[in-house]
């Protein structure tokens, strides 16, 4: 029988109607199963402000620095650059789903010379044919050509449509990614701002140990030479004050190295930039506990899970596009061109021409290549849901952790408080207790240093809590905004 082309694209159209009710569909389910609620969750806890945690510590110069930084840091601005190239790639593959037309053009000249065969030929005396028998004959032409091309290949099959979704996914991964550069940078910022003002209270009583150990010396040398002690009393007493003093020279510098990191983490240059003073003690004043949400509520708010989640679409959709590769090809094209060519000033030939195709490519033999490549995108699927897994039970453990570390610190600094008070009403009685003479110098000058290192362990607890405090909003996923 003869199958003529209205019958071959009937039945070219049949099949693009029955393939297009076919797409591939690829398990992109995780294999973990989500407890109802967390186990360490603090019943104290209240509804804060999770999406800008850091104001819940009423500190403004806090606030000022990690605003200024979400605004101008270079990581931000990095995130950024790399979400706009992500979104470029996804409108690149959207756009390939599309025709293609264009539009060509060619003007030409032609000017020579060639030897004329009947020169010096007897012809050349016939006048008659004389003029035809000159040494060379002249050819001067021009051309001009205009033409529209266009192409097409229709996604029957959807591996187009599986390389848009797969840029589609990436870029949604690359903005979480731009949210968790912004989770990253605000607990950076609070850290180091956390750990500036911890040495300053730091070199305070680091300051009050030192003013109370040079009048221990000075007394225990004076009682020395009066025959009350002996040299290994006021060498214990230089001992401790040169361990002091030595402990109080690197307290500036690593002050003065989280005040440069906070500088170029917000983008300023670290030789000018100066930690302004705040009227807030924002490590004896901590924020509260957030409420803690159930697990999928979590789940759904932190950007890193968000990002792990997308590229797992994204390795899916390269699994289809992959196995697209299998399926045949169509190809659409038309080529439409007209023009002229004169030669010597007259119009030798003039028209136009057009051209439709319409194209088919079916693999039959690749040497294993498709299913190669195939079988690498399920190994990327794989690797990308066993990586989704990991992170999902690794923040499961970081909220249950957040939660119970926070408690017992805490504990911990309620503790503290109640010794560092009681060390200060120590040295307290023990000053009045030296004026109304039941006390010796170093009884008060000792009570003095025991409640100096007290408010050195309550600052070095403040300072852990507050951490911990930030660990548990990064946890929860606060500290973004879209």
């Amino acid at each position: 029988m003869k199958l003529t082309f209205h019958t071959f694209s009937g039945r070219l159209l049949l099949a693009f109607a029955l393939s297009a009710c076919q797409s591939t569909t690829v398990d992109t389910s995780s294999q973990i199963h989500l407890p109802e609620n967390f186990s360490q969750a603090d019943a104290n806890a209240q509804a804060v402000n999770l999406t800008q945690w850091w104001q819940n510590w009423h500190d403004p110069v806090l606030n000022q620095l990690i605003e200024r930084g979400l605004q101008t840091s270079p990581d931000i601005q990095i995130a950024q650059s790399r979400l706009d190239e992500a979104r470029a790639q996804a409108r690149l593959a959207q756009a390939d789903l599309g025709a293609q037309v264009g539009v060509t053009g060619n003007i030409g000249a032609t000017r020579g010379a060639v030897d004329n065969p009947l020169a010096n030929t007897p012809l050349a005396a016939m006048p008659m044919t004389a003029p035809f028998t000159q040494n060379d004959v002249d050819i001067k032409g021009n051309s001009a050509f205009a033409g529209i091309s266009a192409s097409w290949e229709p996604d029957i099959f959807g591996g187009k449509r599986s390389d848009r979704d797969a840029a589609t996914a990436a870029a949604l991964s690359q903005q979480q990614q731009f949210y968790g550069a912004q989770v990253l940078l605000s607990g950076d910022i609070a850290e180091h701002y956390f750990h500036a003002r911890a040495l300053q209270a730091q070199q305070k009583s680091t300051a009050q140990s030192i003013a109370a150990l040079e009048r221990l010396v000075q007394y225990t040398q004076g009682r020395f030479r009066a025959g009350h002690v002996s040299a290994y009393e006021v060498n214990q007493a230089q001992s401790n004050l040169t361990a002091m003093r030595g402990q109080a020279a690197t307290l500036h510098a690593q002050y003065a190295q989280h005040v440069r990191a906070i500088a170029v983490l917000i983008g300023d240059v670290p030789q000018s930039f100066r930690l302004p003073e705040s009227s807030v003690n924002v490590l004896a004043n901590p924020a509260t506990a957030p409420i803690a949400d159930a697990p999928q509520d979590v789940i759904n708010r932190r950007p890193d899970l968000r990002a792990r989640a997308a590229a797992v679409q994204a390795r899916a959709a390269q699994v289809a596009s992959a196995k697209a590769d299998l399926l045949p090809r169509f190809s659409i094209n038309f080529l439409g061109q007209g023009g002229r060519i004169g030669i010597s000033g007259d119009d030798a030939l003039k028209g136009w021409a057009s051209l439709l195709s319409v194209g088919i490519q079916v693999p039959l033999f690749t040497n294993g290549r498709i299913q190669a490549n195939i079988d690498a995108a399920d190994a990327r699927l794989k690797t990308a849901l066993l990586e989704y897994d990991k992170n999902l039970l690794q923040a499961l453990a970081d909220v249950d952790n957040a939660y119970h570390i926070q408690a017992a610190l805490s504990r911990q600094n309620d503790w503290l408080t109640q010794a560092q008070r009681q060390t200060a009403k120590q040295a307290s009685d023990a000053q009045r207790l030296f004026q109304y003479g039941n006390k010796t110098l170093d009884d008060a000058l000792r009570a003095r240093i025991s409640d100096a290192q007290a408010q050195e362990q309550l600052v070095q607890s403040q300072l852990a809590r507050a951490q911990a405090l930030v660990g548990l909003y990064k946890a929860l996923g606060g500290g973004w905004t879209e």
